[in-house]
């Protein structure tokens, strides 16, 4: 058991410098514009981080504000973005205070902007919809990618960098049994759903 929390430990540790490095590139790439947007997505990278540092070193927090990170990363990437991008995130959630381990879903956010508004030319489209009904959770993304940009790795999570790998170990670690996890790319468009049961505790 202190093995298990000794590596879950060292994957929590990993992905806040991760999502720190990948917020800090978009923040580039705006002061390289000159983009009088800059200083609001400092503000809001400001807001999001101090819920990184400081919430989620629980050991579980409300789904309630999970989602609700979800949706300030979004309108940060969003800043980045002109009319090409066309971002729609859905929430039904029965009881938002329904605990859930810290920072499991964004990492599926942030790789739909890596691999769609990133990644892509031309018009992009990122869907998320998040479920919760009597602990069953279920999180879409699907996001536009090019037909002829191979993704193996993205789609099998091993070698798509640090974020989607650590999250599914932390899965295995936290919820063995309790989660299933599908990803895959078809008609230009790359999926990944998650579905988890969310026990007490």
């Amino acid at each position: 058991r202190e093995k298990l929390q000794s590596e879950l430990n060292f994957l929590r540790a990993q992905t806040n410098p991760h999502f720190l490095f990948n917020t800090l590139n978009n923040l580039f790439v705006l002061a390289r514009k000159k983009s009088d947007k800059t200083a609001d997505a400092i503000m809001m990278l400001s807001k999001i981080m101090r819920f990184v540092l400081y919430e989620c070193r629980a050991p579980r927090i409300a789904v309630g504000d999970e989602a609700r990170v979800i949706q300030d990363y979004i309108e940060l990437e969003k800043l980045r973005y002109n009319k090409r991008l066309s971002v729609e995130y859905h929430e039904e959630v029965d009881n938002p205070d329904t605990p859930i381990a810290p920072l499991l879903l964004l990492p599926f956010v942030e790789n739909s902007f890596k691999h769609g508004a990133s990644g892509t030319t031309g018009d992009v489209e990122i869907r998320i919809q998040l479920t919760l009904r009597e602990r069953e959770l279920c999180f879409l993304v699907r996001n536009t990618v090019d037909n002829d940009i191979e993704i193996p790795a993205v789609i099998h999570l091993n070698g798509s960098g640090i974020g989607l790998k650590n999250v599914q170990r932390q899965l295995d670690l936290l919820y063995p049994g309790q989660y299933d996890l599908h990803t895959g790319k078809e008609n230009g468009f790359f999926t990944a759903e998650l579905k988890i049961r969310l026990t007490e505790g």
